[in-house]
């Protein structure tokens, strides 16, 4: 745990002399110890031999909790707690809201999801949502005052199409019946069909939404509406929550402010055509473009104007969860904002790859999308026919496997989607670890004791009381790294620690004394896994 680990760093930073931090603290293998310090660090500071600086300084080490420390290789102290004074440490902590997880103060926005107007969410999105779903638990959960915001693509070209080919094309009957089914056959329709003169007027029709025009803004609303109705259902179905949905449209307005603030600065330049860019001189960015020359703002624009306006509203840290492929466009406008003085807020993006599915690539303005509704309509039928399980919970099992292969996954790398280990029980996956957490609840329900810290930790009730103890910090790590694969990773590792004790350590009908100490630690495996999927966004079940 932190806490040992930093009383650790504390002993022998005043033993040694040198500073040792936290981080010098390692967790070595269990043969070797409980936590060791390289002393070689220290060593090459102070000028001496490093096995003999660790053989000095394990003979005048002392603290409580510690049992015995040992020298090993060229100079690591490996240390060997208590365990019955370790037990206490941990189980104490656990008592707490946070398992004894440091508050945190700061309020911060985490922006993610954003699905485009009158289109359908995709595959695309599922990573998206996956990641910013688990960073508002994981933050919540450390104590920051999060407001999630799905900022919807509601502004610009694409809804003027919209807006001309449902003119043209489009009948008010299908609209009512499924209007995101007609929205998007529209849009794909008038990609496939569109010659140069309707590609202009759907252009006018977005200058119209710009200038307020009635019929514009009665039909652009119609579609915005219809299409946060339709994916509220989606999102309820995958269990997450936004504090707040907003849109470009919102500072649609400002961004206008934005661009006569920039250039009265200096931070714009107006084009021969009319258009206003950015000159990132001798840096590292191609110029960019912040309004066309047709008067019509840009959503990097758009952009700076909001993180203004959330700036104004009080957030520390403003978050955005965007695929990789959006890497330059942020490091531009996080450039611009600077220019723009917007130093009050710290603006992250936080990035990720892409997710792939073996079928191939897809394009959704030429219809071949593959649908997020269809791959959780995928997920529960795939669950429902493993066999030799009660699967009567397909539809949790079905998205606590889409869940766990995108979190599981460092969001810096992309993702190879294979359905039969996404939903294998028995290996890595969200499957395997609502079916242990399951497995851990059968047992407390057959014993009518509780759990009590009794008698001398066995070896393998040891290791499991290890592993759990690494929970605070694995959740730290998740939200200060914004890498909820900390959390992902640590419950498979964690499973696998518990499975191997469930099969050598039995727990029902031994004696009293050996009952209630494995069902402590049965107890506490259930609350870290059921606090740990909750976490990533996966429902921890009472039956599978």
């Amino acid at each position: 745990m932190k806490q040992v680990k930093n009383k650790l760093a504390n002993i022998l930073s005043e033993n040694l002399g040198v500073e040792v931090s936290i981080e010098d603290i390692e967790r070595p293998q269990p043969e070797h110890g409980d936590f060791a310090y390289p002393v070689m660090k220290a060593a090459s500071e102070l000028g001496e031999n490093p096995r003999k600086l660790a053989e000095e300084a394990a003979g005048e080490l002392e603290a409580s909790m510690i049992e015995s420390i040992d020298v090993a290789g060229p100079g690591y102290l490996n240390f060997h707690l208590d365990r019955e004074a370790f037990a206490e440490h941990v189980f104490k902590a656990f008592e707490h809201e946070r398992f004894g997880l440091e508050e945190r103060d700061g309020k911060v926005l985490v922006e993610f999801s954003a699905p485009n107007l009158a289109k359908p969410m995709h595959i695309g999105h599922v990573r998206n949502n996956c990641l910013g779903d688990s960073l508002q638990r994981i933050l919540r959960f450390m104590d920051y005052d999060v407001t999630s915001e799905n900022y919807i693509g509601d502004w610009g070209t694409k809804h003027g199409q919209v807006i001309y080919a449902y003119r043209k094309w489009g009948s008010r009957e299908e609209f009512e019946e499924a209007p995101m089914e007609h929205m998007y056959e529209l849009y794909v329709r008038l990609h496939d069909e569109a010659d140069e003169e309707d590609k202009n007027k759907a252009r006018e029709w977005s200058k119209k939404i710009e200038e307020g025009d009635d019929e514009a803004v009665r039909l652009w609303e119609m579609f915005r509406e219809a299409t946060i109705r339709h994916n509220e259902k989606e999102y309820e179905r995958m269990g997450i929550e936004f504090d707040r949905v907003t849109g470009e449209s919102v500072v649609a307005d400002e961004a206008q402010e934005i661009i006569d603030e920039g250039l009265e600065k200096g931070i714009f330049k107006e084009d021969d055509d009319g258009s206003v860019y950015v000159d990132f001189e001798d840096e590292e960015f191609p110029n960019t473009v912040v309004k066309r020359d047709d008067g019509s703002t840009l959503y990097i624009s758009r952009d700076v104007a909001n993180i203004r306006k959330r700036m104004d509203e009080g957030f520390d840290t403003n978050m955005y969860v965007v695929a990789s492929e959006q890497d330059l466009h942020f490091q531009q406008l996080f450039r611009i904002t600077e220019r723009f003085g917007y130093t009050d807020i710290k603006n992250e993006h936080i990035s990720y790859g892409m997710l792939h599915l073996q079928s191939g690539s897809m394009s959704s303005s030429k219809g071949n999308i593959i649908r997020l509704s269809e791959i959780l309509d995928k997920a529960r039928d795939k669950a429902r026919e493993v066999e030799s399980r009660d699967v009567s919970n397909a539809e949790e099992v079905g998205l606590g496997a889409i869940k766990y292969a995108n979190l599981s996954v460092s969001r810096n790398k992309d993702i190879e989607f294979d359905w039969d280990e996404v939903l294998n029980f028995e290996g890595d996956s969200g499957p395997y670890l609502q079916y242990t957490n399951v497995r851990a609840k059968s047992i407390l329900e057959e014993s009518s004791m509780e759990g009590s810290l009794v008698g001398g930790l066995e070896d393998k009730e040891y290791r499991l009381l290890k592993k759990l103890s690494e929970f605070p910090e694995k959740v730290e790590e998740a939200g200060e790294q914004r890498e909820p694969a900390k959390i992902a990773n640590y419950l498979s590792g964690l499973c696998e620690e518990f499975n191997t004790f469930y099969h050598e350590c039995q727990v029902i009908g031994v004696d009293e004394e050996t009952e209630k100490r494995r069902l402590k630690l049965v107890e506490a495996f259930v609350e870290v896994t059921d606090q740990g999927l909750e976490l990533l966004g996966i429902e921890a079940l009472d039956e599978m």
